[in-house]
């Protein structure tokens, strides 16, 4: 048995004979290995998976409904054909069962409704849907960037007059800029940008984060300096992997984020057995 935080041993005991990195990162991906190594192969090379939470469901329900809002003509993208399409989306996704089966609730199911109309309603106060027109939503895009493998999924993007401009919804919290750097709050989207720029040949301009919870929207002009950082810390990360996989040894990042890990809890982290 090892007690240090190497992940010589999967948590139940049996020795890692072969351990086989993920044939592509995601930007997602990227952010995990970066917060904690111990995390990424936890959840990215064990497949110990995390439950979803009240945020996570939150986010994803209210994606699907804008998705879906967009489908339809402009003239029907108003907030009441918003509020009857969240009615069919949250019937059709039997999201009242996938809320009620979560172990944490900050909330009633009213609660969740209420929080979730409230995210769909503030997009209405940060663009036009009805004049708004999107060339790509949920686009995948499999890409070779500086000789690393991405592979996801791009919320929405629109063809401008410089170039392409992505965008997505975030119905979290608005970083603390004490805290989070202007590079790692839009790193994602930079990513997103390299994804198409190498796949496509296709050059982004502009990347907007829409903070539907508050409403406020963040914008950043793509350079050659954040998008070189961001292709940088894509190399970087997949290099630090490599090692990690040679070396067998994926430290724990101890912080206080810690105190909100699923690994933490369920005991499956080296640090907190």
């Amino acid at each position: 048995w090892v007690d240090d935080c190497h992940g010589a041993l999967h948590p139940s005991g049996r020795l890692n004979d072969v351990i086989t990195p993920p044939a592509y990162l995601s930007p997602s991906s990227i952010g995990t290995y970066r917060q904690c190594p111990q995390k990424f192969k936890l959840s990215r090379i064990d497949h110990i998976t995390e439950p979803p939470t009240w945020h996570t469901h939150l986010g994803t329900f209210v994606h699907d409904v804008l998705e879906h809002m967009y489908q339809q003509d402009p003239g029907e993208r108003t907030i009441e054909h918003v509020r009857t399409l969240a009615t069919q989306r949250w019937t059709d996704g039997d999201w009242q069962t996938q809320v009620e089966a979560l172990t944490e609730k900050p909330g009633t199911i009213a609660d969740f409704k209420k929080q979730a109309f409230k995210c769909m309603s503030n997009l209405f106060s940060l663009e036009d849907p009805a004049s708004t027109e999107f060339d790509g939503m949920e686009h995948e895009v499999l890409a070779t960037v500086e000789g690393v493998a991405l592979k996801g999924y791009i919320d929405r993007f629109m063809f401008g007059d410089d170039g392409i401009v992505i965008s997505d919804y975030k119905t979290g919290k608005v970083p603390n800029p004490k805290f989070t750097s202007e590079a790692d709050k839009f790193f994602q989207l930079l990513a997103y940008a390299a994804r198409l720029e190498a796949a496509d040949q296709e050059v982004t301009s502009r990347v907007e984060l829409l903070y539907l919870g508050v409403p406020v929207k963040h914008e950043l002009a793509i350079t050659p300096v954040n998008i070189s950082v961001a292709k940088g810390t894509i190399v970087e990360t997949r290099e630090g992997i490599d090692s990690a996989l040679v070396a067998g040894e994926f430290p724990c990042n101890v912080t206080k984020l810690c105190d909100w890990c699923h690994y933490k809890t369920t005991g499956d982290c080296p640090a907190f057995k």
